[in-house]
């Protein structure tokens, strides 16, 4: 273990902030669309209702279905990971603020 930290632990590192950095870069776009969105359709409830169901039919796409959906569109490499991050982080966040508000 000791050894292979000594041998990989600086690519390691470097793996583990760039998903970190996928991860809040999708979170933030996320919460940018989302608590905006959950806000303004209080507003609309039949909207509404339409636009959750829609975030719903979003997260049940199974996620390596949906990179292989998504790599002949935007290539190979971290923004089709973002995408789909961004994707699956919309529910959560949109269904949270409009029961809050």
């Amino acid at each position: 273990m000791i050894a292979f930290l000594q041998q990989y632990g600086s690519q390691l590192l470097l793996k583990t902030w760039e998903q970190l950095y996928i991860s809040a870069i999708s979170l933030a776009l996320g919460m940018l669309v989302a608590v905006p969105l959950g806000i303004i359709l209080t507003r609309f409830l039949k909207t509404a209702k339409v636009v959750i169901g829609l975030a719903s039919m979003l997260q049940t796409i199974p996620s390596l279905a949906l990179l292989a959906l998504m790599i002949p569109i935007l290539g190979i490499g971290k923004l089709p990971a973002i995408v789909a991050l961004f994707i699956y982080s919309l529910l959560p966040i949109l269904r949270n603020t409009y029961l809050g508000m």
